[in-house]
């Protein structure tokens, strides 16, 4: 082969792949039917959980909004449809009184992630809600297709938990002994979450654990949620030392 026709095989090579580049280029990037289905976590399965202790600060018998994500895969909606939901009796632990059956999510047009949002109930005694509510996608409107059936269902856990004792609860004395219940109602007379002691020096802590022993006393005092104590009989506040 002369050098001629080599740079000719080169050129048309370079042309040809250009030509199936554009191709490419043009042709539709999803065909077959729109699906919609929960979505799911980093382990593949779809499961929302809530906690009353650590995500919703309260002491009353309470309920919540809680979101749960839903997926649509192919061509984006130009109106708003309905997806039909319907509570599983088989993995679902709550009673009636737990929870408000949700009966349809709304996708709306022109989004391809949108949020089941499902009201839950905290039952007054503290740390004592846990239950789950397990919910199925039975259909969706505008010829969308509910799929895969792995993904057709998801869990709720609701519950009411102080998991694990707070790094930092061992760094100071000035709460006394560890207690989930101590823990949780600290968060409660703070109004949020306390993750560190960075705002606070020791002694400044030591007034505000004294200032929390307080104010639990008063609720004491007042009739106020008298089962926040150790034994029934001895005032869990009494444990904070003076």
């Amino acid at each position: 082969m002369t050098m001629k026709h080599t740079y000719e095989a080169i050129i048309f090579l370079v042309l040809a792949a250009s030509l199936a580049s554009c191709k490419e280029d043009t042709l539709d990037v999803y065909h077959g039917e729109d699906y919609v289905h929960f979505t799911p976590g980093a382990d593949d399965v779809a499961v929302t959980s809530y906690n009353f202790a650590l995500d919703g600060v309260t002491t009353a018998e309470t309920s919540v909004l809680v979101p749960v994500e839903l997926t649509l895969w192919g061509y984006l909606p130009t109106e708003d449809f309905r997806c039909e939901v319907s509570v599983v009796a088989e993995g679902t632990t709550a009673i009636s009184s737990d929870y408000e059956d949700p009966g349809y999510a709304t996708f709306r047009a022109g989004h391809h992630v949108d949020t089941l949002w499902v009201r839950v109930n905290r039952k007054e005694e503290l740390l004592a809600t846990d239950y789950s509510l397990r919910l199925r996608l039975d259909s969706a409107g505008d010829a969308h297709v509910v799929g895969p059936s792995s993904y057709s269902t998801v869990t709720l856990h609701i519950f009411d938990r102080i998991t694990d004792e707070p790094s930092w609860w061992g760094t100071t004395q000035a709460l006394g002994p560890y207690s989930a219940m101590k823990y949780r109602l600290l968060n409660i007379y703070l109004g949020k979450i306390l993750r560190n002691l960075d705002e606070y020096t020791s002694i400044t802590f030591k007034d505000e654990a004294l200032a929390f022993k307080a104010w639990w006393k008063r609720q004491w005092e007042e009739g106020n949620h008298r089962y926040y104590d150790t034994d029934g009989t001895t005032p869990l506040y009494d444990t904070i030392p003076d």
